[in-house]
């Protein structure tokens, strides 16, 4: 019980030292909010959101977020480093989506969209919002080249 007290608070200094604000561990993996950087395909999705975040149609807001599509290698990469669990964690509704958490302003990807890129920061799930099984608080975003 003890190692995992300290465990925590090791983490939660070391998030709060590095200044995580958007994304948590994913439970289950080895490795608590690691520093990656993901390839894939930057893209815009509208998800439902307030008051119930399951449909538009039947009235939840609209929730547009940026989403980086990563290829099962991306997914197995991660899995085998033990940043996320070895447990299928992408449905077939969002298979390889990982949230982007812009560096600085929501508008930063706009224009890296529908384009091949490179995404460095730190892998997570969300704390709030959550629309995709992991995230990824960005600190930063390049073309892929």
């Amino acid at each position: 019980m003890l190692r995992v007290y300290v465990l925590l608070i090791c983490f939660f200094s070391a998030a709060s030292l590095i200044g995580l604000e958007y994304v948590e561990a994913v439970e289950g993996a080895a490795v608590p909010c690691p520093f990656v950087e993901l390839k894939g395909k930057m893209l815009q999705h509208i998800f439902p959101g307030v008051p119930n975040y399951q449909s538009i149609e039947e009235g939840d807001a609209p929730e547009t977020r940026w989403v980086l599509e990563i290829a099962s290698s991306e997914i197995r990469r991660l899995e085998q480093a033990g940043f996320i669990p070895q447990n299928d964690l992408f449905n077939s509704k969002c298979k390889g989506w990982v949230q982007v958490i812009s560096p600085q302003a929501e508008d930063d990807p706009a224009p890296f969209l529908n384009r091949s890129v490179v995404v460095e920061g730190y892998l997570g799930s969300l704390i709030f919002h959550v629309h995709t099984p992991i995230a990824i608080e960005a600190v930063g975003i390049y073309d892929d080249r």
